[in-house]
């Protein structure tokens, strides 16, 4: 349907994956430009290496990436309108190393061992069929190859209430996981945990988010809306800033490399910890 045409029971239906498809929000990664630096660095990318990014929304992981390394990047996700408006942005940049495929996580349309690196980001947490998801993302990557996930959990147990609300939000029953359900996921009998660095959501006050949601929702793209649709938009989205400020306040996120667990190597007995001085 044309933006033009759309009313204020069609905007009253939307959950905030087809809200932001309108509104052509940014998607970030958990940890947004600090976590794509973290992985570019951690895991070595040159302009030979090969990357797949899941769930890539508007793109702007794989854009950030190719600014860092102009390397070989494929990037998937679900939805049409978001991979339409992520070529946009490509275009826009000037970017000619990034393929966007509409594909889905539980069955990639890629052949084994294609990639150096296979960046899930925050995708785990919103299927019902993590196990298919993660033996798909360890089939595409090469045997020396990483796979980045960028998992979020809460530090705390979370009110019921707003669990439900996020659900309803999202379309997606959530199940709250924590950091311990997460270490336990990656640890399987052929995979472990390379590398892990734990980061905690800041609390944004209500001036920011007022601030960011009049800047987003007042896009010249979206006057061609009916007025009264514009405005039911406006309150809705700000509803769903506010509902994932409060949710996210109480969360925390893991930037982790997965890579293949070698059949000649022993367990690491001798384990050390970063020294932290305090000033």
């Amino acid at each position: 349907m044309e933006i033009e045409n759309l009313t204020l029971k069609d905007i009253e239906m939307m959950d905030y994956n087809q809200i932001i498809g309108i509104i052509k929000e940014t998607n970030r990664i958990p940890g947004g430009k600090n976590t794509i630096f973290e992985l570019v660095n951690r895991t070595c990318l040159d302009r030979q290496s090969k990357v797949l990014e899941i769930g890539t929304s508007t793109g702007f992981t794989a854009i950030e990436i190719s600014k860092l390394v102009p390397c070989n990047i494929t990037s998937i996700d679900i939805n049409k309108i978001s991979l339409e408006e992520a070529k946009k942005r490509a275009i826009e940049e000037g970017l000619t190393n990034i393929n966007f495929v509409n594909g889905d996580v539980i069955s990639l349309p890629f052949k084994d061992q294609s990639f150096d690196l296979v960046i899930v980001g925050n995708v785990f947490s919103l299927l019902y069929n993590k196990d298919t998801a993660l033996k798909e993302c360890k089939r595409v990557c090469k045997k020396n190859g990483f796979i980045a996930a960028v998992p979020m959990y809460y530090l705390e147990n979370p009110n019921q209430e707003l669990i439900e609300s996020v659900s309803k939000a999202i379309q997606v029953k959530i199940k709250p996981m924590f950091k311990r359900d997460w270490e336990r996921f990656f640890e399987t009998p052929e995979l472990e945990v390379y590398f892990c660095k734990d980061f905690k959501f800041d609390y944004i006050e209500d001036n920011a988010i007022e601030e960011f949601t009049k800047i987003i929702t007042n896009r010249a793209h979206l006057f061609k809306m009916q007025k009264e649709s514009l405005i039911k938009l406006q309150k809705k989205y700000k509803s769903f800033m506010y509902l994932f400020r409060d949710n996210l306040s109480t969360m925390g996120f893991s930037i982790i490399l997965i890579c293949n667990k070698r059949s000649w190597e022993d367990p690491e007995l001798y384990t050390s910890k970063e020294v932290i001085k305090e000033s």
